[in-house]
């Protein structure tokens, strides 16, 4: 019997915690830069027009010489503003690619693989970060990869952020992506901690550990304190000079996404009653006042995704298939009902005046909403 993608993910993770074993979140990847889509769908990475929902071209990474395996594309693409996308291979390959989007076969709609970079033992589920023209790659092995945007070489030697656990209950795993003041780069794992890395020396300036696995990226608030959620059903605030935190708010569940930040108020979810009836939450906490701006909201389905600020409304993705509207004051409104079957676990993306939402077990792949929550086009993908 076929399970739930969602509760496999969840096991997965609990099953990283507790005991070691390899995987990757298989719910799709998605983000958008000048007028294109970029979907990393299962097998397959896809340029989309955000205008048309034409495939612009389409990636499946090399067909030889590194495995058999096919290629796993799940973790969010990143595009430099020169147009080099980097997709990762969460499968068994452990390669990295920059592929050139302004360098396409035209015929075959494939684009030019500019440089390859597979020197990691784990697999990549951390979306990278851009900082200048370096690229600060997370991988599950415990290690942060700093790479030359250029080239793909080592700039350094690859830094240790956490070390290799010495037994088979490997929890030193890197699955979110990192976050950066401009001074200091913040990662989080699955061992608990939250890293402190220097940008220019690579040192880690502080380590400071939760009761429970983070598998979000942290966030910055606009008192300057850095937030994080994690599966103690906690929110922390972190001093990122020092490290120090305290527990600001206890929640009903596992924090599981990245919040995200509008002046003093935060947003996020928490997913609880794992299996067949799992429940989604979402939640909005003001950092100034140090408390709910209302009650958390229960949708219809799990969320994974983080909100979208769209104006002056949150966009929610959720497993059942449906996108929310909710108001700033806690108002929902049901935005978009799919026609057909499909599950949406993945944050939705604006792209030019429309809201790209990503599904799995739909008929389609992608589709782009307007400002009214209609649909403009759908891209089935292949």
């Amino acid at each position: 019997m076929r399970k739930k993608i969602l509760i496999v993910a969840l096991f997965l993770l609990t099953a990283l915690v507790l005991s070691g074993c390899t995987g990757a979140i298989a719910w799709p990847g998605l983000a958008a830069a000048n007028g294109v889509a970029y979907l990393a769908h299962t097998n397959i990475a896809y340029a989309v027009d955000v205008r048309t929902g034409a495939k612009l071209w389409s990636f499946t990474g090399d067909k030889s010489g590194f495995g058999s395996s096919p290629s796993l594309f799940v973790t969010t693409p990143v595009v430099t503003e020169d147009g080099l996308v980097i997709l990762l291979d969460s499968g068994n390959k452990h390669m990295m690619y920059a592929v050139d989007s302004n360098d396409v076969d035209q015929e075959k709609k494939i684009p030019n693989v500019k440089w390859r970079f597979s020197k990691v033992s784990g697999h990549w589920v951390a979306a990278p970060l851009i900082v200048g023209n370096r690229l600060f790659a997370p991988n599950s092995d415990g290690k942060v990869y700093v790479l030359d945007l250029n080239d793909g070489k080592s700039e350094k030697t690859a830094i240790q952020v956490i070390p290799l656990s010495k037994s088979d209950n490997q929890t030193d795993r890197l699955w979110a992506q990192p976050v950066t003041d401009g001074k200091r780069l913040f990662v989080t794992s699955l061992d608990h901690r939250l890293y402190a890395i220097d940008l220019e020396t690579y040192d880690v300036l502080w380590n400071e550990q939760l009761s429970a696995a983070i598998p979000g990226s942290p966030v910055l608030g606009s008192d300057g304190m850095l937030y994080v959620g994690s599966l103690a059903k906690q929110l922390e605030r972190f001093d990122p000079a020092t490290g120090k935190h305290d527990t600001v708010l206890d929640t009903n569940g596992w924090i599981w996404g990245t919040p995200i930040v509008d002046g003093d108020n935060l947003y996020f979810n928490t997913v609880l009653n794992v299996g067949s009836s799992s429940e989604g939450y979402l939640y909005s906490y003001n950092t100034k006042d140090g408390k709910l701006n209302w009650d958390p909201i229960q949708l219809d389905g799990a969320i994974t995704a983080s909100p979208l600020l769209l104006g002056d409304r949150l966009i929610i993705a959720t497993e059942s298939g449906d996108v929310y509207s909710v108001g700033k004051d806690g108002t929902v409104d049901t935005w978009y009902h799919p026609d057909t079957k499909g599950k949406a676990y993945t944050t939705p993306v604006i792209a030019g005046d429309y809201v790209l939402v990503a599904y799995l077990e739909s008929d389609y792949y992608l589709i782009a909403l307007d400002s009214d929550g209609d649909v403009k086009w759908t891209f089935a993908g292949k």
